[in-house]
């Protein structure tokens, strides 16, 4: 897995006392990272660019942008736009270095005629870093907007400036920081590269000291590929999904537990169910109880008004089973993150011993269940509403896990984060064409599937996420043709 710093301002001073850099040493080789990848956009394209602005704010973001229009002064023509007078040690030696050398400053007037132009370009954001907080500026607002509209290719320096300059790519320096992986930056980011910063990364990685969040890579999933050469159906696992008053979206999750290598699946039939206006695979089974010999249970997917007695009498059965079953395991989703007696449901659930639990709310379900599991922290951090819960993830899957420690929590997005044990693992690759209905109800499908297959609650959810994900970027992160079913076949 890879390190990602919530602070890299701590993480890069560490490293520094760690091998003794002095200050300007990490600036030049964030500089020379950025300017090799200028120069290496501005000879491979096919664009005929005229010229590279930077736009330089009176932070170090805005030093190492005078630093790499330094290094590039003379190879190609560069400018830079700097409307406030440098504040930091660095900041005010790369200025002046720049002066010296005659690098042409623009003007309030001309940097407006120069964006608006039609000539190619390329523009470098070094406004604001890492640790900008608050509302942009108004001056910066209106050149931030104008980059965007133009037709220059957009690179970013560290990060996007205040997430509002929407780039094709961004170079970071020296490491993953948290604060790139927001949906907002997923957003505005484009293709990220992490340079390096005069040290080999795992160097960097190791004196930046001890991180609690990852970014999930392949190495790190187990695919239930099927070893034992002696073996039977039984051998994988039995998965059991619930189908709810929408049973379209309970029979897309037995399907894909089905696909994930699950040995037998079945789909629970309720009462007020309408499974029987569906074509079902003849490979799923039907029953109206749950098997004895079921692994793992799925509910909440389509599951209905959770206010409805038809409805609680289906959550009673699923927590009458779990709590009388030995090693149980379960999925929670969709539907599930309405039912007011969540927090009664997971605190008795959880004293089940080995029980293996997993989560997997979407936005406005994570809003839903930061609510009525956490709603003294929801109020703290004022987490109102679907945005905000978003917005603090790594935050809300902490305090999640201080009060469950067992249960992972699978919270879905642009990037997909799980939280288990005060830890956070991330899934970077999300796929656009994911958003159609259905894409979750596979999800939860596979995490079943895997819990039936004995995979513990974490390696269960890191496997399923990843692979969900990828087979989509796999199918196209763009297409806008990916359904449900297209995304089990792929699995």
């Amino acid at each position: 897995m890879i390190p990602v710093f919530e602070n890299p301002a701590e993480a890069e001073k560490s490293v520094k006392e760690a091998f003794s850099f002095p200050p300007f040493i990490m600036m030049e080789n964030a500089s020379r990272s950025l300017s090799e990848k200028i120069l290496e956009v501005w000879d491979s394209t096919e664009s005929d660019f005229e010229s590279v602005i930077f736009l330089c704010g009176k932070g170090n973001n805005g030093a190492d942008g005078f630093a790499t229009a330094r290094m590039l002064y003379g190879k190609i023509p560069v400018y830079i736009y700097c409307p406030d007078f440098p504040k930091t040690e660095e900041g005010l030696i790369q200025t002046k270095m720049c002066r010296n050398l005659k690098i042409p400053f623009l003007s309030d007037n001309q940097i407006i005629k120069t964006l608006s132009s039609k000539s190619q370009k390329i523009i470098c954001d070094c406004v604001f870093g890492t640790g900008f907080h608050g509302e942009i500026p108004e001056c910066w607002k209106k050149i931030l907007e104008a980059s965007n509209n133009s037709n220059a290719l957009r690179i970013a320096c560290d990060i996007s400036s205040g997430f509002s300059f929407n780039a094709h790519m961004t170079v970071t320096m020296g490491t993953w920081k948290t604060a790139l992986l927001s949906d907002k930056a997923k957003q505005v980011s484009g293709d990220i590269t992490v340079s390096d910063l005069g040290i080999k990364r795992e160097m960097f990685n190791k004196a930046a000291g001890k991180t609690s969040c990852f970014i999930i890579e392949e190495r790190d999933i187990k695919l239930p590929f099927r070893k034992e050469s002696s073996s039977h159906k039984g051998t994988y696992g039995h998965s059991v999904v619930i189908a709810g008053e929408k049973s379209g979206a309970a029979i897309l999750s037995a399907e894909a537990a089905m696909n994930f290598g699950s040995g037998l699946t079945t789909i629970l039939e309720s009462p007020f169910s309408n499974l029987k206006q569906f074509k079902i695979s003849p490979e799923l089974m039907i029953s109206g109880t749950i098997p004895k010999t079921c692994k793992a249970l799925q509910i909440g997917s389509g599951l209905g008004d959770t206010l409805s007695e038809n409805v609680r009498n289906i959550i009673s059965t699923f927590e009458t089973w779990f709590c009388k079953t030995k090693n149980p395991s379960c999925v929670i989703d969709a539907d599930m993150f309405s039912f007011k007696e969540l927090p009664e449901l997971l605190n008795t659930l959880n004293k089940v011993p080995e029980a293996r639990i997993v989560l997997t709310p979407h936005a406005k379900e994570l809003f839903l269940l930061t609510q009525s599991v956490l709603p003294d922290f929801a109020e703290e951090k004022q987490i109102t509403d679907a945005t905000s819960a978003l917005e603090n993830r790594i935050e809300i899957g902490r305090a999640f896990s201080k009060k469950y420690p067992d249960t992972v929590l699978v919270m879905k997005g642009a990037n997909t984060f799980i939280a288990h044990k005060g830890e956070t693992f991330i899934f970077k690759d999300g796929a656009q064409s994911l958003s159609k209905g259905g894409s979750g109800d596979v999800l939860a499908g596979m995490i079943t599937s895997l819990l039936a297959q004995g995979y513990t609650a974490k390696d269960a959810a890191i496997t399923a996420v990843f692979r969900h994900g990828s087979a989509a970027s796999e199918y196209g992160k763009k297409a806008y043709n990916l359904t449900a079913k297209k995304l089990i076949s792929l699995l």
